[in-house]
């Protein structure tokens, strides 16, 4: 697997460009990759005969009726994956979007039971390059320190990840991962070192008493807290497959940290760790590939939540000069503070 570096597409805004010219950006970006958060129509037509990879999403309201009935798992397939493979080059079928963040619910238990059936309907119809899988964020885990205690809540351990890593293993897919190190940095801003948060420390380190791992940067540190929870349930070669990663460009006023600078900071970090060659991995996996998307393209105003939940976006929705981080995926040297006055002059930004 090469690295690759690819960009989340968001639609929950309603000032955002058409589909089409969204896949415009995201090629201009230099992203190989591409997720999103249905099968919307659409985009999947503009991704026809481009080179971008995409992920695709089985909603959550669905789950629960597609795990007891192969027929409905067959006719989403038919419907949302058929008519586009192969000229749009879907990889993955992602069923659900962070199931174990909700509260306690009956499609918990039965987000493995359709992503079988969803593997099967792939199989049916011959669709041999795409991986099912399901992306879960941090808080799937009850213990993440040190990386080596990280261990899987103990009410879905059994019933729900013993299952699903089951699956993922017996498949060869991967274990899809949102993460995010802006959160337990601004939950801990006292403890936690800002610039071990945005990957750019040079003499930080953080040694594991048990593993003896030595960490230089926090993504390392939550990654491994995955693997090593794997591992504690006998599944240790599981790939990972970040499925969103990012930092605010803004948010309320209470939101610290939450800002341009730091955002340009993390985004171009992950960059430059995940696309080096060769791969660099992390402590417990090193040398290992990770491929990596970008959340998200634009800034979307409808989302709910705090304000920073609407200001992960690498552009600006705001008509022909949208760019907020333009260019952001070829940025490998130049100076961002000298970058953003060069491009910002010649936006006319909203800056909200």
């Amino acid at each position: 697997m090469k690295p690759k570096i690819g960009i989340c597409y968001g639609q929950l805004g309603n000032n955002l460009p058409t589909q089409s010219k969204s896949i415009q950006l995201i090629k201009k970006l230099g992203a190989k990759r591409v997720k999103i958060y249905d099968a919307n129509t659409k985009i999947l037509n503009a991704l026809k005969g481009t080179h971008l990879q995409a992920s695709v999403m089985v909603p959550n309201e669905i789950i629960t009726n597609i795990s007891s009935n192969q027929t409905l798992a067959d006719e989403w397939v038919k419907t949302n994956v058929v008519p586009f493979y192969p000229k749009t080059l879907i990889r993955y079928l992602l069923v659900g979007n962070e199931i174990l963040s909700n509260p306690p619910n009956t499609t918990w238990f039965n987000l493995v039971p359709a992503m079988r059936k969803i593997r099967w309907s792939v199989k049916k119809f011959g669709l041999k390059r795409i991986k099912v899988g399901t992306p879960l964020a941090m808080d799937a885990l009850e213990s993440s320190y040190p990386p080596s205690n990280g261990t899987f809540r103990s009410d879905v351990r059994d019933k729900v990840i013993k299952p699903l890593l089951r699956f993922l293993d017996r498949t060869k897919s991967l274990y899809f991962l949102d993460v995010y190190t802006y959160f337990p940095w601004a939950n801990q801003p006292d403890q936690i070192n800002l610039d071990y948060a945005l990957l750019a420390a040079t003499n930080i380190t953080y040694k594991d008493p048990v593993s003896g791992l030595t960490y230089t940067n926090l993504l390392d540190q939550m990654l491994d807290s995955v693997i090593f929870a794997m591992k504690r349930l006998g599944y240790p070669n599981i790939r990972l497959f970040i499925a969103e990663t990012g930092w605010p460009n803004g948010g309320d006023i209470d939101q610290i940290g939450a800002n341009i600078y730091n955002a340009a900071t993390y985004n171009r970090n992950v960059v430059k760790k995940f696309m080096a060659k060769p791969p660099i991995g992390t402590p417990a996996r090193p040398g290992v590939v990770i491929p990596t998307m970008i959340f998200a393209l634009y800034n979307e105003n409808q989302k709910p939540g705090p304000g920073t939940e609407r200001h992960f976006g690498l552009l600006y929705p705001n008509g022909s000069s949208m760019a907020l981080l333009c260019r952001l995926l070829r940025i490998q040297v130049m100076d961002y503070a000298s970058f953003l006055v060069l491009h910002f002059k010649s936006l006319k930004m909203d800056f909200e």
